[in-house]
């Protein structure tokens, strides 16, 4: 799925570590993304796939 947001009079941007959590037996990753403009603020609550104890990879990763 792809989709495009305009968000006009950005102020800042701030982004939340990354949370593991358990659900229904499976480990899940997410972060929020929060972006600060002059009429109100905007949150994205982002999440990953599935999750394994023994992966190295870098969950979430932003890249700029």
């Amino acid at each position: 799925m792809n989709f495009n947001l305009n968000i006009h009079r950005v102020k800042g941007i701030r982004l939340s570590e990354v949370r593991v959590s358990k659900v229904n037996g499976g480990r899940h990753a997410s972060r929020d993304l929060i972006i600060e403009t002059s009429d109100g603020d905007f949150e994205l609550n982002l999440f990953s796939e599935h999750v394994d104890e023994d992966n190295d990879q870098e969950l979430l990763e932003v890249k700029v």
